[in-house]
């Protein structure tokens, strides 16, 4: 399958760059005791008192001015590290819903910055992230019972044969249909960033730290994609 950016998101953020690791056999039943005790050790750093006004800081205010330049309210639509720290800012702890859950939760506490996953298993045509024309369809994480169209205009994370959301509003909120199960075996994680707040150098040792972490606590092999203007596509075997 095709995986793309569409380039009307490079011509608007240019500065934008998405690390894609990609993982296979994995085994991602029951529950590690050390990742568990990794994502613990994330929550404590996000309660530092330095952190008390976060949504301030580069690495997350150029995506609450990135979201408000595309119109959207990112209050309502906070990215979603944004809205992981507040909840563990306020003394909750993340459930550890499986080893690929934990492992981009720790990344994303670490770092400051959105992570997410799908199954691949479900992709029926390619994956792209690109413009919603308000027709894709989307069932929220947990209810997929329910239906929504995105707005137009919305930068949106889908499968373009059966125009199924995967992620709304950029990194906002994953969809259902491509939930991580225990029974995933072949994922793509997608960690965002966006230049100068991140070096080139550091998302791509991020890649490496999510690459090693699914490999030592799921045995996965993996390899790793970065998608820039200059390299906007890969093909997934």
């Amino acid at each position: 399958m095709r995986y793309y950016i569409d380039d009307e998101i490079f011509q608007k953020f240019p500065n934008f760059r998405r690390v894609v690791v990609l993982a296979r056999d994995i085994d991602n039943h029951g529950e590690n005791p050390e990742l568990r005790a990794l994502l613990r050790s994330a929550e404590l750093g996000v309660r530092e008192p330095n952190l008390a006004e976060f949504p301030d800081l580069p690495r997350l205010n150029i995506w609450v001015e990135a979201f408000k330049s595309l119109g959207i309210n990112p209050k309502k639509h906070p990215p979603s590290v944004i809205n992981m720290i507040k909840r563990v800012r306020k003394g909750t702890e993340l459930p550890y819903i499986n080893h690929l859950v934990a492992v981009f939760n720790c990344l994303s506490l670490n770092n400051l910055l959105s992570c997410g996953g799908d199954d691949l298993s479900v992709v029926q045509g390619d994956l792209a992230l690109t413009v919603a024309d308000g027709t894709e369809l989307y069932s929220p994480l947990g209810q997929p019972e329910v239906r929504e169209h995105p707005s137009p205009g919305e930068v949106i994370y889908l499968d373009t044969a059966t125009k199924e959301i995967y992620c709304r509003c950029w990194c906002w909120k994953n969809g259902d249909v491509s939930k991580l199960t225990e029974n995933t075996t072949k994922t793509a994680i997608n960690i965002d960033g966006m230049l100068p707040a991140f070096s080139l150098d550091q998302l791509a040792d991020l890649g490496a730290q999510a690459a090693a972490m699914l490999e030592r606590f799921t045995g996965a092999s993996t390899s790793i994609k970065i998608m820039a203007p200059d390299s906007p596509e890969f093909t997934i075997d």
